[in-house]
């Protein structure tokens, strides 16, 4: 039997200039993302009510809940910790990178360690992207040689870190062992390379299945734990970025999407780029870990 398209929701036109880095807050009830381009922070009650919007001072990127409740940020070159006013205070940068970058897309691991990669910035400067893992210790370089690191996610077991690059050069999506303990990664390969489209943001549901967003395919992917399509849903934009389940249920899931657009595309044939979308996949996620009260609030620079 064909399963039915769900319903896609509009949750807020934006548009968002590169929409990013949907969380849920369940302690609220709201939905919060990032425009980074637009250098703004915003959040929205999942269900009505209008969103709100905070400018910072340089581009958010990877949002995430700490063991508190609070927020926790990548933004520019640094972490930090973001109050529900959108005020964003640094807590910890890494002290080896070179210039010319900024952080990109961020997940914790079940330890609460908070994994984030970076890229170019401007894109044409020269600069590899690196992953980084933040823990109690300080920044850490895990890997380099990276372009457009995307894809963090972690599995139920927390025992396997995934990693995209969207480069239109690479376009895979990796699959590291991932020692609890240690944070130490090992045994990495190729989990998959999409068929149509760039893997961006990813999100783990219930079952263990990896989803993303495929930016320029216009729709998000479903993946076995093995690393086989298992199914992708359609989108009225053609370049949506990154996803999060939420609701008392975890079975709503949001999509972030971009405005920005590659040149000569006619911005009025997708008078909805740049919109939060929500939609119900027909699976609930999992909660989202969150990160240790040791890393969020670190006494360093």
């Amino acid at each position: 039997m064909t399963r039915q398209p769900p319903e896609i929701r509009v949750l807020h036109e934006g548009p968002d200039i590169v929409g990013e880095a949907p969380l849920w807050v369940p302690e609220t009830g709201m939905i919060w993302w990032c425009d980074i381009e637009g250098r703004a922070v915003r959040r929205k009650p999942l269900e009505g009510g209008a969103a709100q919007s905070f400018s910072m001072d340089r581009q958010p990127s990877a949002l995430a809940l700490t063991e508190d409740g609070g927020l926790f940020l990548a933004a520019g070159t640094c972490w930090g910790s973001l109050s529900e006013d959108g005020d964003f205070a640094p807590c910890a940068a890494p002290d080896t990178a070179p210039r010319g970058w900024r952080m990109n897309d961020g997940a914790p691991d079940r330890e609460g360690r908070f994994w984030t990669g970076s890229l170019a910035s401007p894109r044409d400067s020269g600069v590899g992207g690196d992953l980084y893992r933040l823990g109690a210790e300080g920044p850490v370089q895990m890997l380099d040689g990276l372009k457009t690191q995307n894809g963090l996610a972690v599995s139920p077991d927390g025992e396997t870190l995934y990693l995209s690059d969207s480069d239109a050069s690479v376009c895979t999506i990796w699959a590291f062992d991932l020692d609890r303990a240690s944070g130490a990664l090992s045994n990495r390969r190729i989990f998959h390379r999409p068929a149509e489209g760039r893997p961006d943001g990813a999100a783990i549901d219930a079952e263990g299945c990896y989803w993303f967003a495929a930016v320029d395919a216009g729709r998000i992917v479903r993946l076995s734990p093995e690393g086989r399509e298992l199914r992708h849903i359609a989108l009225p934009v053609s370049r949506p970025t990154n996803l999060a389940f939420a609701g008392e249920d975890l079975r709503t899931l949001c999509v972030t999407s971009m405005s920005l657009l590659p040149e000569g595309r006619d911005p009025a044939a997708e008078p909805l780029a740049g919109a939060l979308f929500a939609l119900d996949p027909g699976v609930a996620g999992l909660p989202v870990p969150r990160v240790a009260r040791a890393v969020a609030a670190p006494a360093r620079p």
